[in-house]
Order: structure tokens, then sequence, then C-alpha cells
């Protein structure tokens, strides 16, 4: 279903809470009870008597965020797991106290306090968390694959990836403000999730090796793709302000976006695409108006004229095509449009 005005109101997307605490169980069920509503995506062993765990879970269009507090554990996602619910996601899970050694598709990895480590949902793993401490506290920021893969780039090699905490510093201390300030939030505002994208594909290219140079267009083309894709609810999105948003010049800005025909064109087609997605969606059939408005369109006619010379069909036709109990016209020459079966409608 796409973003409406409503929905997407002064560049922020709604944020779902739903939290979690072994104290509202009795003690001997508590395990259980967490295993089946919050870690079903795997096989999780408490390693610490009595089991407790608090968890503050926020969930958004492109990101996930999870807050947690609890005894450690052992979380094996095998791959009978990854075969039958099929989640297709990278974690990125921050270690606020203690630390943890897995195995990931068998190669050894560890992560001590203020360090990030990152899960890829589809590749089998085993955690455990140390037990030195009785409490260990951990955030979590999940992204579906595609948005991922687009803002933090070819995602093969990130499964058990490593940011010691002297690279991830500015993106633990982003995440610990979060989570304080995100839990009192009914949305997520486009300048938190850009930064959150931000700091996170910074702290990985820099433990990569690869450099942070604010001026590599890859890196600037991804994070402008990233707030553009955020943004498109804003008439006036344009240049200056993804170059502000993402702290780039417009200079270095058109020069990332050069390839794909320049800044302006890429948010008319990304617009153009969710639309034309939108459309597919029949049993969400909003109106022409209210799409154009979601999108950033002046008006439904300028969608209707932009998305014509786009595809070469204008969006009712796409409609009355992507749904299948829906009457299907074909033009007769005579400015008509007549129905498969022969009868003349009115044009």
């Amino acid at each position: 279903m796409p973003a409406t005005s409503e929905d997407h109101q002064g560049g922020a997307f709604p944020l779902r809470r739903v939290t979690f605490s072994s104290r509202d169980y009795p003690s001997e069920d508590a395990a259980s009870v967490y295993q089946l509503l919050f870690a079903s995506s795997a096989l999780v062993t408490p390693l610490h008597t009595p089991f407790h765990v608090e968890i503050t879970s926020l969930w958004s269009e492109h990101m996930r965020f999870h807050f947690m507090e609890g005894v450690p554990f052992v979380f094996h996602r095998p791959a009978q797991k990854i075969g039958y619910d099929g989640l297709d996601a990278i974690v990125v899970q921050h270690v606020e106290t203690g630390a943890i050694i897995g195995q990931f598709d068998g190669r050894e990895v560890r992560a001590d306090a203020g360090s990030l480590y990152i899960i890829d949902f589809s590749r089998p793993v085993i955690v455990w968390d140390t037990t030195a401490l009785p409490l260990q506290k951990r955030n979590f920021v999940g992204l579906p694959r595609a948005f991922a893969e687009r803002w933090l780039g070819p995602l093969d090699r990130l499964h058990g990836f490593v940011v010691p905490p002297e690279i991830a510093g500015a993106c633990t201390d982003h995440l610990l403000r979060l989570r304080e300030r995100l839990p009192h939030q009914g949305t997520l505002d486009v300048a938190t999730l850009t930064t959150t994208a931000t700091l996170l594909a910074r702290a990985i290219t820099q433990a990569s090796g690869h450099g942070t140079s604010r001026s590599d267009p890859a890196l600037l083309f991804r994070k402008a793709c990233l707030y553009i894709d955020t943004a498109l609810g804003n008439p006036d999105l344009g240049a200056a302000e993804i170059a502000r948003a993402i702290g780039t010049s417009r200079t270095r800005l058109f020069a990332a976006f050069q390839g794909v025909g320049g800044v302006e064109r890429h948010i008319r087609a990304a617009r153009l695409q969710r639309v034309r997605a939108a459309l597919g969606e029949p049993a969400q059939a909003h109106p022409i108006a209210v799409l154009a408005d979601a999108f950033g369109f002046r008006s439904a006619g300028q969608l209707s004229r932009m998305f014509r010379q786009h595809y070469g069909v204008t969006p009712t036709q796409v409609r009355a095509d992507a749904d299948p109990g829906g009457v299907r016209r074909r033009g007769d020459g005579n400015g008509c449009a007549t129905c498969e079966n022969g009868d003349r409608l009115a044009p």
C-alpha cells in the first residue's frame, strides 16, 4: 500500500511500537513465550536463570529498531529455519554491554562491548552471549534486503562483519540516543532515518578499509537515493534540499547522478515507479489524486501527463490491466471505448 499524505505528513513514517517483558508471565513460561512471540526466527537457549528479557521494538517502513536488556542466551538460526520462514533482512546489532562470540557459516566471530556486528538472516548463524554479566544490553537495527543493498552496497561480505568500538562510536552513540528517544515517538522522521543509515554505511565502509570520503560518488549516490525514496511526498524535493540533507555540495551531487541522467530525472522516475507499483495493487485502489499527493505531484493532471509520457499509457489503463475483475477497454478509433464483449461505453 503506498504511503498517503495522512501516513507521511511532514516527512515522517508511522512507528508501530511493540513491547515484551518477561515479568508479565509466570517465570516458568517466560522463556517459551519469548521464543514464540519475539524470537520465532531462531532457536533461543537462555544461559542464565531466572530468565528475564525486556524489549521494545519499533517498526517503520524502512527500518526496525529493537532495544533489549536481558539474560545471556544462545541465538541459533539454522538452515531449516531459513527455508521455513524465508526471512530476508540484514540486522545490525550493537553490543552495548558484555560481548558475543558466533559462528557465521562456520567462521568464528567475536564482538566486544561497543562493537557492531551484522547478521544476514538468509544465512545460518549461531551467536552466544558471554555470561560475565547477568544482564546484557543490545540495540538492533533491521533493514529489508533491498533497502540495505541500496544503502550499504554488496551484502555478501557482511554476514558476521564486525565494526570495532573505535570506528563504531558515532553510530553507537546515535543508537543510544534513539534508545531513549524513539519509544516516546509515534513516527520516524526522514532526518533520523537518513542519519541512521548514513552512520551505519560510514562505519561499515571505514571498517572495511575503503575510506570514508564524503566525495565518493558511489556513496553519495546511495545516500541521495535513500533520501529521495523517503521524501518523494515533498513536491519541492530537489537537488539543493538533497545536498543539504546528506552533507554534500550540489556539484558533487550532480556528478554522482550524471550516469543516470541527473537528479531531477531520477526523482521523476522514482515517483512514477512508485505510482505504477501502487496501481498494480487493485485491492488498494487509491484515487489518482491521492497517489499524486502521496508521491509529490502538483496535481492528478500532472501525474497523468508525466505517466503517459514515460510509459506510453495512462494510470487508468495500467490500473484496469492490473484488475482481473475490472472492465477492460480498448479504443475503437472513434474516441470511444469498447468492452471486450462489444458493448459501447461513453468516452
